[in-house]
């Protein structure tokens, strides 16, 4: 049963006729040095987040491996919190040329298949994510963006999802009802918080902190690292510990700049993907025990749901798969395929 649901999904999401490729978590990419450079391939790599940010300290570790390893052919700039815009205008920007690489969301301008990873509690754990990423699923939804114009190099974990609050504990999904929470412009995540009973808030990821100070909003979600790198827990009182979504963590580039890359320039591109990813996963585990520490010093209460509350939630967010599924964003069979590779079957 698990080849034949692994054969249809991809199947459905390689139409194009996508080829194996192998995606290691850590790879060194071997480079005979010459005496003379050629031509330099310049990369500019755009994010919102902080230089403090796990992604950032990992993009510096790409930019390190992609200039070595290549021996100068390759020259890498970081442009982090938001400087070439926002997220969507940056992908956009990606798209388009006028940007060469890009991490972070939103999902769907990306690929729509990236919801397969966003379906609420799918995930146990980083490597329950990193499972399906590192497969031929993987593999699929990656090759997937490039109907869009992009190269999905690789993704990883973007971080599990908790949510604060100005008003009360949320111990029940009863407890989310009328609360105004920021969301970011994913649709994964305002159909959760509306199946929760909360009213969802778009606000760019930037002007939250402000949002939640002057009660535009009463409370947000986001993982531990972000709520900590962005100052929330200074302007909320409550937070439920729930990990109710992972996010993949995706460096991107433009489809077009990628092809035009020599081949032995395009490996070292991609491996250094994977490199980033690996090293990005291990700052953002060691910051949540960082951050969950500094959030509780800071007198924000945090509550972890009982396994019946969880459930709870868990019944409530069931629609959300429903709705995608109907959406034709994806079909059973592709997201139980995706379920027994997380699960390891």
């Amino acid at each position: 049963m698990k080849k034949m649901l692994l054969a249809v999904f991809v199947a459905a999401l390689v139409l194009t006729g996508c080829t194996k490729q192998t995606t290691p978590a850590n790879v060194a990419t071997e480079v005979t040095p010459t005496t003379k450079v050629e031509k330099v391939y310049k990369i500019k790599v755009g994010h919102e987040f902080t230089t403090e940010s796990p992604r950032h300290k990992a993009l510096l570790v790409y930019k390190k491996y992609l200039e070595e390893t290549s021996n100068g052919r390759l020259s890498v700039e970081i442009y982090p919190a938001g400087i070439l815009g926002k997220e969507a205008e940056m992908i956009e920007s990606e798209k388009m040329g006028n940007l060469e690489c890009f991490v972070g969301g939103p999902f769907d301008p990306q690929t729509e298949k990236l919801n397969l990873i966003l379906m609420p509690f799918f995930f146990q754990d980083q490597d329950a994510l990193m499972r399906v990423s590192q497969s031929e699923i993987g593999e699929a939804i990656r090759k997937d963006g490039e109907k869009n114009n992009l190269k999905l190099l690789a993704f990883g974990n973007g971080g599990s999802r908790q949510i604060t609050n100005n008003v009360h504990e949320i111990k029940s999904p009863a407890d989310m009802k009328g609360l105004k929470i920021r969301t970011p412009g994913m649709e994964s995540i305002i159909k959760c918080m509306s199946e929760l009973g909360a009213n969802p808030v778009s606000i760019p990821y930037a002007d939250t902190y402000m949002a939640l100070k002057t009660g535009v909003a009463d409370g947000q979600e986001n993982p531990l690292a972000n709520i900590g790198d962005m100052k929330f827990y200074e302007v909320q009182k409550y937070m439920t510990y729930i990990n109710y979504q992972f996010h993949p963590e995706v460096i991107s580039m433009n489809l077009k700049f990628y092809n035009n890359l020599p081949e032995d320039l395009q490996k070292i591109v991609t491996d250094g993907a994977w490199i980033f990813t690996k090293e990005q996963n291990k700052l953002r585990l060691e910051m949540d025990d960082k951050y969950y520490k500094l959030i509780e010093d800071s007198g924000v209460k945090i509550y972890k749901p009982t396994e019946a509350e969880r459930q709870q939630f868990i019944a409530a967010c069931a629609p959300v798969y429903d709705y995608f599924i109907q959406k034709g964003t994806f079909t059973q069979e592709e997201l139980d395929a995706v379920r027994k590779v997380a699960l390891g079957n």
